[in-house]
């Protein structure tokens, strides 16, 4: 007796091409049947074909989602900033259509928090947060190896300091899809420890191990930074006694008459200008401001009050002895201070 088994090549022809049509392969759900057939023959004589059952699985869902961070640098920020955006892509490396749950992840060891952290994805897919479009806090409906970028969007506090570092990571978790316009419970585990079950689909976890996650638990994240660049003003005020009435200016001691520089230095320490700069300095008490005696620089506002710093505009004039009792305050107003920048202001008084 002579037997021949042929199998539907076309069959698995067909399954072949769908499958390579998508890399993540063939979508879930899909059911795949196969059959055989067997010819023969009794006594040389061929007999009718005998058809195999029909042996039938379903496609498992195989779960792998990836989160890749879009910023090629750190973000760049100054304190009191608001809606400082990072920005991701997230993909469905899966075989099944998904939502995906989003998260922004703060990292406990890195030198500040963000304020009002919220994430958002790009609705329109342009690579530019618009708070009026790009409202969303889910992916939706993710089709298979299709991206859709996502923005974690802050403020900068104003306690923020010059390059420290806030990390984010992007956290998306799989969800169930399925439902357009409403986010899907998120798939918690996979079957790993189930028996096959050809007549059920199962879901297995394929994703990588994630800036904060560990691989196969079904989400996966990447990192992304906001990096302090802010001005470091530093102010030291110093004085020196330069003469008095019985020394000059040998070895002189703060006794009245005597006349007394102040200096005020400021000094910029951080990576970015400070900017309109204004520095008040009261007459101190029992001393007469030498009329003339005050310069700045680099160059700057000088501006006097004679009524405790209430009104700028007064002019000073000299008593009769070089001083005005009248001053009680001045004032400077630097444009900026670069960074790696210093400054200074110096004035004279004479103890009463």
């Amino acid at each position: 007796m002579k037997r021949r088994i042929t199998t539907l090549a076309a069959a698995v022809l067909l399954l072949a091409l769908a499958g390579s049509a998508l890399a993540g392969g063939t979508p879930s759900g899909t059911t795949v049947n196969n059959s055989a057939t067997v010819d023969y023959q009794v006594g040389g004589l061929p007999q009718a074909t005998i058809n195999s059952n029909v042996a039938t699985f379903l496609v498992d869902n195989r779960v792998d989602v990836s989160v890749a961070t879009l910023d090629a640098a750190n973000i760049v920020v100054v304190p009191g900033m608001l809606a400082r955006v990072l920005s991701y892509a997230v993909t469905n490396s899966g075989n099944t259509v998904q939502d995906y749950a989003l998260t922004a992840v703060a990292d406990a060891g890195d030198d500040f928090d963000a304020t009002n952290v919220n994430v958002f994805v790009d609705v329109n897919g342009n690579g530019i947060y618009e708070p009026a479009t790009d409202n969303a806090t889910f992916i939706d409906e993710l089709a298979i190896d299709a991206t859709q970028n996502v923005f974690i969007v802050s403020d900068i506090p104003l306690t923020a300091a010059n390059a420290e570092l806030a990390n984010y990571d992007l956290l998306a978790r799989t969800s169930n899809g399925g439902a357009p316009a409403a986010q899907g419970a998120v798939i918690a585990a996979d079957d790993a420890a189930s028996a096959d079950d050809p007549s059920v689909v199962q879901i297995v976890f394929a994703d990588a191990a994630g800036s904060a996650d560990g691989a196969n638990d079904g989400a996966h994240s990447s990192r992304s930074t906001y990096e302090v660049a802010s001005a470091d003003l530093q102010v030291v005020k110093t004085h020196a006694v330069m003469s008095d009435p019985i020394n000059g200016v040998t070895r002189p001691k703060n006794i009245p008459g005597a006349n007394v520089n102040y200096t005020v230095n400021l000094t910029n320490n951080g990576g970015s200008s400070a900017d309109n700069i204004v520095v008040v300095d009261p007459v101190p008490a029992n001393t007469s401001f030498v009329v003339g005696s005050h310069s700045v620089a680099p160059a700057g506002t000088l501006e006097y009050s004679n009524d405790g710093g209430t009104t700028w505009a007064y002019t000073p004039v000299d008593s009769g002895d070089g001083t005005d009792p009248t001053v009680t305050h001045m004032r400077v107003l630097f444009p900026s201070i670069a960074a790696a920048g210093a400054a200074l202001s110096t004035f004279q008084v004479i103890i009463q």
